[in-house]
């Protein structure tokens, strides 16, 4: 051990200098990790020392007697821990090498400075706002709008009207995506390129790129050219350009990039480089700022926004700031501005975008004539305009033009003229862009009328606000104020708030999280194996191309299910079911490319690699699923004879080192653990201490064919390493390594066979209270196996800290909740749990308790381990509540935690959000989506509760969070989705818990109504939670085990603490093959967080946000890097690898690298 050898060396020092000796005795308790990890703290300032003793060590006396005094104190450490460790053992617990990362000082400010203050925070609006809604006349959620009409004939003021046709196309609801585009979205492909050809004033605009990627492969050449032409010469505009109008409420940012990348990148394949410019968001439930800064970074210039609360639209409608600068809320500069529209009116039909009065709007939907679709609900069908009519129907719609125009800050004014799926047949091309085209040529030749129309796309918009507010201001952005927040929680009308979604079809949901993390394990393992095929001079494309083909298919089915109807929950259910399949032949493809890649690195001779047959398969991805809509089940390694060993292999797709505990199903018992060392050239077995937990079957009986082998994993950044699994000989005797758990069984009198190599099992009629415990957490529980309090190790602080089940009904008459819309009876309703059957299994690695509810499984765990997993407690509930009607339940955890009325979500895995629980507001608008985290806090302690999954949440009485886990709803909730939420699955729903304090003389994150910061322990456990290590089994040949590498590893250093690597993706070469391209995107994140936390469990440090790509990847990848926008659209400064960046906190940066 280091301490060892330091000792000896002064040792030797002082008998050459001195002649004199200093003795030194230290009895070490045996951690069960790597000896350098386990000193490393305790040295830090004896090392110090000992460098200094070598330049001045014969005659500085003084010094060695602070090294006499510095010897004594860890002496007495050593004790103390000596005695903490025979405590922890006597429970049964195995001792942990605590740790902490180290912080670079300046990296505190960023969470202490004030962010930069807006003209409009959404949380003042939020507090200033009555939220009544009273009725507003034609705009019954606004007023009788009225303006001057001599100043309408001002030439000065001359009305700039921009008339914008436009198709929503859903990627799935009602129909399904292939469905939709056979019946509907086809036809408005085929009928675009000749009707925009016939008049070059005709405009459109289009936004889902997952449709034109469909419709493009079977088009001629001719049409081809044609498309391209109508984007070049401006008639026809793509906007966002994603792969689908993406959801903001459920979506994980990183998925959101991915679906923005995923449809960059078919525009720039397909479409000669074309690079959309404005954001169009006109159906997602509510808005994030998240989006806002993602399309800043990716380039663009303007973004569109509509379903926000009617309040909100009525406010700035009155104060003419429905467009404005969307600022980041905790931006300390104005770099992430965002020019921002939000249309005013109830919906984007072409009802409610001409103006106020959707009766008179609806008689300009030309498509609503005899023989169109359906008429006008206000009975007052469209007339086609004629010589005898163009007077009175163009200063009728100019009327409206003007009236909505009054609302904002410019002489120009935005028509949105589409619904959904609109312009799929001729007949409508011709029936919109003929009658309009007669009202503009009128309007246009009639100076009194002081207007100008003209067809546009958004850019021709955006282009003309930008020079309305330079002509008045001076600057393109002069006329707009900042604006900081979100818009959540959306409600379109009376007390009809849009919460539910955050929670709808959560099977889905948690698949979606997981299909995300396959993906990215996938990305990146793929992507250094294609650099290593570079590096060693050898391209086996009859392996890269395969599974190159498998990572698209991933791509666009993460891509797609992003989709505003997919991720939320609202689609039909064989919607639902197409969604599910799609992901689940995404992640059986995507195990295959981790399979493959992690084949191929750890080949030993890989410029002879050789591609194996197709049907070889060597690694089990240890994930099963019999269909889309069933749990995941573990594959069982199969022990082979004495002689024979067999093997896992542990990924992780963190580019740091990670330390954590994982589990794998083995089918014997008399086994041990052990990884192979390199010392000094010759390979050595280092055995790894493990622990045996029994698995049950659907009786409650004890498998004798099945076991749950636990241990201590520990791989560096972006590495695989092996781990091997061998069956004792009988001369062995027993493992002493191996710990096994002891099981107790409350309130049951079912007491289960004895199976070897268990103890005889506990079993209680009664339950009564317990604890478990790990190195940092004593958990308190009740005789029905509930949590009911926690105390923490270090501080020896006991604290409240409850679980309840909650449940909501929904009303008993009128408006019910449904998919969208969560619509309570009132108040929770605590669910009683009565006498419970409770597991407790009990080892030094692994403990937890595990509660069979009617409704649920629920299981909480704590592991002792050194890395972040031993921080807190891991909670998982499977959740069945199918034989329940009308029917919402939740989990609620009440701490003793003085929160007020204050909480904090967070916003897609990328920021937090301060929310404020108010009364004047209805329960349901008390909920928020918490897509990964959501914590609360007073002046000492934080609790934070991080999700695998999204959904819903809130805080409704101090010290509480509540987080909703299914709901089962027998009625549609009148939103167009015609059906109830009844299709309800056993779902996994996986937590992690903890409770921080705060340290002593630390000055805390800024008081900002809106911004604040996870801990750094919060922020890595919510990368560990959504990316695990990954097990790969052996299944392949025994015997050719040993022919392969024990691990690869191609970092040189690991990244700082605070900086995630979002991914590192592959391109596609062209668009024709699944070829891979030579350049690699690598996407970082650095997070901002709060420094007051200590960051226990981690062994990293952070610096500044500096990254230097050479020490990250020093063999692979050319000297040359490109830094771009965030989805590649736009090149960026070209720098060598070696060139150290400095990433900013909270900012996403994106390079190119080339193998």
């Amino acid at each position: 051990m280091r301490i060892r050898r330091t000792n000896a060396l002064l040792g030797a020092l002082l008998v050459i200098g001195l002649t004199f000796m200093m003795y030194l005795v230290m009895d070490t308790i045996n951690l069960q990790l790597d000896d350098v990890e386990l000193q490393k703290l305790e040295l830090g300032s004896l090392e110090g020392k000992l460098k200094s003793l070598e330049n001045d060590l014969l005659f500085n006396q003084k010094t060695i007697h602070q090294i006499k005094e510095t010897v004594k104190e860890i002496r007495q450490e050593q004790s103390q821990i000596r005695e903490q460790a025979k405590t922890i053992r006597s429970k049964g617990q195995s001792a942990v090498n605590k740790t902490f990362a180290s912080i670079f000082k300046a990296d505190y400010e960023f969470a202490q400075n004030q962010p930069n203050t807006c003209d409009i925070r959404m949380a003042d609006v939020y507090q200033e706002l009555t939220f009544d809604n009273p009725d507003g006349g034609v705009w019954k959620q606004g007023w009788d709008i009225q303006y001057d009409p001599i100043g309408a004939r001002d030439p000065a003021q001359k009305l700039q009207v921009i008339i914008m046709p436009h198709s929503h196309n859903d990627p799935g609801w009602i129909k399904t995506f292939e469905k939709y585009y056979l019946d509907q979205t086809k036809h408005i492909f085929d009928n675009m390129v000749p009707k925009l050809l016939a008049n070059p004033k005709r405009k459109f605009i289009w936004a889902e790129i997952s449709y034109l990627s469909m419709w493009w492969p079977s088009q001629t050449s001719e049409t081809r050219n044609n498309f391209k032409k109508l984007l070049n010469n401006g008639q026809l505009e793509i906007v966002t350009g994603g792969w689908v109008m993406n959801d903001e409420a459920n979506t994980h940012y990183t998925a959101i990039i991915e679906q923005l990348i995923t449809g960059h990148e078919w525009l720039k394949l397909n479409l000669d480089g074309y690079k959309p410019n404005n954001g169009w968001a006109i159906d997602p439930f509510g808005y994030t700022p998240t989006m806002a800064y993602l399309l800043k970074r990716i380039g663009f210039d303007g973004m569109l926004i509509q379903r926000t609360h009617y309040s909100v639209k009525k406010h700035f409608a009155h104060s003419q700031d429905l467009e404005f600068m969307w600022r980041q809320h905790w931006d300390h500069e104005d770099t992430t501005d965002m020019m921002t529209h939000m249309m005013p009116f109830y919906s984007y039909d072409i009802p409610h975008t001409c103006g106020p009065d959707p009766k008179i709007c609806c008689q300009f939907d030309f498509d609503r004539l005899p023989g169109g679709i359906a008429g006008c609900p206000w009975r007052i069908p469209p007339k086609p305009i004629t010589d005898a009519n163009v007077a009175e129907r163009s200063r009728t719609l100019l009327d409206q033009y003007r009236k909505k125009a009054s609302l904002y800050k410019s002489n120009v004014v935005l028509i949105p003229l589409g619904d959904d799926f609109r312009y799929d047949t001729a007949r409508e091309w011709d029936r919109q862009f003929e009658n309009y085209e007669k009202i503009i040529d009128y309007i246009n030749q009639t100076p009194e009328l002081n207007a100008e129309v003209q067809f546009g796309t958004l850019e021709d918009y955006f282009s003309a606000l930008r020079d309305a507010s330079k002509a008045k201001t001076g600057t393109e952005t002069g006329l707009l104020k900042s604006l900081s927040g979100d818009f959540f929680t959306y409600a379109d009308r009376d007390d009809h708030y849009w919460s539910g979604y955050f929670t709808s079809r959560p099977f889905y949901k948690n698949l979606d999280r997981v299909l995300a993390g396959w993906l990215r394990s996938a990305e990146i393992l793929y992507s250094i194996m294609w650099a290593e095929m570079e590096y060693v001079g050898s391209d086996v494309m009859a392996v890269a191309e395969p599974l190159m083909e498998n990572l698209m298919i991933g791509r666009q089915s993460l891509a797609l299910f992003q989709h505003h109807d997919g991720i939320t929950g609202t689609a039909k259910n064989h919607v639902v079911d197409d969604y599910g399949a799609r992901m689940l032949q995404s992640i059986q493809g995507l195990q295959e490319v981790i399979a493959g890649a992690a084949h191929y690195l750890l080949t030993p001779s890989k410029s002879f690699y050789k591609a194996p047959d197709k049907d070889s398969i060597f690694f089990d991805l240890d994930e099963n699923r019999a269909s889309h809509s069933s749990e995941a089940t573990p594959s069982i390694l199969q022990i082979g004879s004495q002689q024979e060993k067999s093997k896992v292999v542990i990924f992780n797709s963190h580019a740091r080192r990670r330390s954590e505990i994982v589990s794998i199903r083995v089918s014997l018992p008399n086994i041990r653990v052990y990884k192979v060392t390199n010392i000094e050239g010759e390979d050595e077995e280092e055995p790894i201490p493990c622990q045996l937990s029994p698995v049950f079957d659907d009786q409650g009986q004890i498998l004798n064919s099945e076991y749950q082998l636990t241990f201590l994993a520990q791989v560096k950044g972006l590495g695989l390493h092996s781990y091997y699994i061998q069956q004792l000989r009988q001369e062995d005797g027993r493992n002493t390594d191996m710990d096994v758990a002891t099981i107790r069984i409350h309130n049951s009198a079912k007491h289960p066979f004895q199976v070897a190599p268990f103890s005889e099992v506990s079993v209680l009629q009664q339950g009564e209270p317990f604890d478990l415990q790990n190195g940092y957490v004593q958990a308190h529980f009740d005789a029905n196996g509930i949590l009911q309090a926690w105390t923490n190790l270090d501080e020896k602080q006991k604290s409240e800290m409850k679980l309840d089940f909650i449940i909501y009904g929904t009303r008993k008459s009128g408006d019910k909740s449904g998919a969208y819309l969560f619509l309570p009876d009132g108040p929770s309703k605590v669910m009683k749990v009565e006498s419970p059957v409770v597991r407790v299994i009990q080892g030094k690695i692994l403990s937890y308790v595990e509660v069979f509810l009617p409704f649920c499984r629920h299981i909480v765990a704590l592991k002792s381990s050194p890395g972040e997993d031993g921080t807190g407690l891991q909670i998982e509930n499977h959740v069945d509540i199918a034989r329940y009607n009308n029917f919402e339940i939740a989990m609620r955890l009440s701490s003793d935690i003085k929160s007020g009325q204050e909480f904090l979500t967070d916003l897609n895995g990328f920021q937090m959000m301060r929310r404020q629980r108010m009364d004047k507001i209805p329960l349901q608008a008390n909920f928020y989506p918490v897509a990964s985290m959501a914590y609360i806090e007073d002046e000492t302690s934080r609790m934070t509760l991080i999700s695998a999954q999204p959904l819903g949440g809130s805080s409704m009485a101090p010290g509480q969070i509540e987080i909703m886990l299914d709901r089962r709803l027998m009625q549609d909730d009148n939103r167009g989705l015609f059906q109830g939420v009844t299709d309800n699955h056993v779902t996994p729903h996986v937590f992690y818990l903890l409770l921080e304090r705060k340290l002593g003389n630390c000055q805390d994150e800024a008081k900002d109504p809106q911004a604040s910061y996870p801990s750094l322990l919060a922020s890595q456990m919510r990368h560990t939670l959504l990316n695990p290590m990954k097990r790969l089994l052996w299944v392949g040949k025994n015997h050719a085990i040993d022919g392969f590498s024990k691990s690869y590893e191609p970092l040189e250093k690991d990244i700082p603490c605070d900086i995630h690597v979002v991914n590192l993706r592959t391109m596609q070469k062209t668009a024709i093959k699944t070829e891979p391209g030579d350049e690699s995107a690598l996407i970082v994140h650095r997070q901002g967080f709060n420094g007051c936390y200590k960051p226990v469990g981690m062994t990293c440090s952070t610096n500044g946000g500096k990254i230097s790509l050479e020490e990250l990847f020093p063999e692979l990848y050319s000297s040359s890097v490109n830094q771009m926008s965030l989805s590649l659209l736009y090149d960026g400064l070209k720098v060598e690898k070696g060139f150290t960046v400095s990433i900013k906190p909270m900012e996403i940066y994106s390079f190119l690298l080339k193998r």
